[in-house]
């Protein structure tokens, strides 16, 4: 009866030992700097076409985008193409994105800082009559 006695109490105490090690290696490793991957900004590009009604490209179309962050809109003026491209985007802004061509207004997307996609695509089809 006394092994018995003496041996349980022991090995409760290996339990609890191990559980506080376990626990004290989990918190060491949530508060071990990140890698340098994950230090870096986070940069996303934004790209689409502009269309007319008839899927033809949209050549001096308008493209704005609005930082979400500091109110600021940056413009980009379409090719014959009609595509245009927004490079090195914050990550972690969000965005509100529409096209302007001879006095028509698109629809305005909304890009989310939430969203993953680091290559974003959104064409637009703006009415031309």
């Amino acid at each position: 009866m006394t092994t018995e006695t003496t041996a349980h109490p022991q090995r409760l105490t290996r339990r609890l030992t191990r559980s506080i090690l376990l626990l004290a290696a989990a918190a060491l490793t949530s508060a071990l700097p990140a890698s340098p991957q994950m230090l870096q900004p986070s940069l996303r590009n934004l790209t689409g076409t502009i269309t007319d009604s008839s899927h033809e490209p949209l050549r001096n179309a308008v493209v704005e985008l609005r930082n979400g962050k500091t109110n600021e809109v940056v413009t980009y003026i379409t090719g014959v193409t009609g595509q245009y491209t927004f490079k090195r985007l914050d990550g972690t802004t969000d965005y509100e994105v529409w096209v302007l061509f001879r006095g028509h207004h698109s629809a305005t997307h909304n890009i989310s800082k939430f969203d993953s996609h680091m290559a974003k695509v959104i064409d637009f089809t703006v009415r031309t009559y």
